[in-house]
């Protein structure tokens, strides 16, 4: 069971992960706390010790999330509304069918109260993330350590990470992400499946992708102003 307290004034996540051995991985919620994974036995010092160490960078990590996502107000899915797919704005629009319909920019949803249009968009999302997700990572199968196969994978709403790479080797990606740019949903797809070679982000990690994917740091910083997506969950 995960651990939420707050070491000084920085709101804190601990998940403690049978599989982690000695790396402790750090992350920012866009809920606004500090997520910290850490092998099963991390002593309760060892973790206050490295919040404050990095204090002052979560601190600057906590209050930039914030602010981004200050002016966000949850949606109420009417008419009019806009909703991104592919990093493209949608507009909503209620008709009186029962199906879901894309027409230029406009997305066209069965008329009806706010949790069955959230309902019936969200499903939308599911299905154009299959099939997006699945040319993606085909356009990675020439990747030498692939050998031409796929790896098993996934898909599904994630409240706090944009993909990850079990110790199996199966990919998970969030389904949030088909609401941002396809050169998005390619760098987290590259990512994971890099993650099949070296499960860490050691600097044979980054290498590898850097070889794949010249500007991966640039699409990661575009990643980073994507966080308050994962806000609806």
């Amino acid at each position: 069971m995960n651990e939420r307290f707050l070491i000084d004034d920085i709101p804190v996540e601990l998940r403690r992960n049978k599989r982690r051995r000695t790396r402790i991985a750090m992350d920012i919620d866009p809920a606004g706390h500090v997520v910290l994974d850490v092998p099963q036995r991390t002593a309760l010092c060892d973790v206050q010790a490295l919040v404050r160490e990095h204090g002052r960078w979560l601190r600057y990590r906590l209050n930039r999330v914030r602010e981004e996502t200050a002016h966000l107000g949850r949606m109420g899915y009417e008419s009019g509304e806009v909703v991104l797919y592919l990093g493209e704005p949608l507009t909503l629009e209620h008709h009186a069918g029962d199906d879901v319909r894309l027409k230029g920019l406009v997305l066209r949803v069965p008329s009806g109260d706010s949790a069955c249009t959230r309902k019936h968009v969200r499903t939308w999302y599911r299905q154009q993330a299959g099939s997006v997700f699945e040319a993606v990572l085909a356009s990675y199968r020439h990747l030498p350590w692939l050998e031409g196969r796929l790896p098993p994978w996934r898909h599904r709403f994630m409240k706090s990470q944009w993909g990850s790479c079990s110790s199996k080797g199966a990919i998970s990606l969030n389904t949030h992400l088909v609401r941002t740019p396809r050169r998005l949903i390619e760098y987290v797809t590259l990512h994971e499946l890099c993650h099949l070679r070296h499960h860490n982000h050691s600097r044979r990690f980054h290498a590898l992708m850097s070889t794949h994917m010249p500007d991966c740091a640039v699409r990661s910083k575009e990643l980073g102003r994507c966080m308050s997506l994962l806000l609806d969950e």
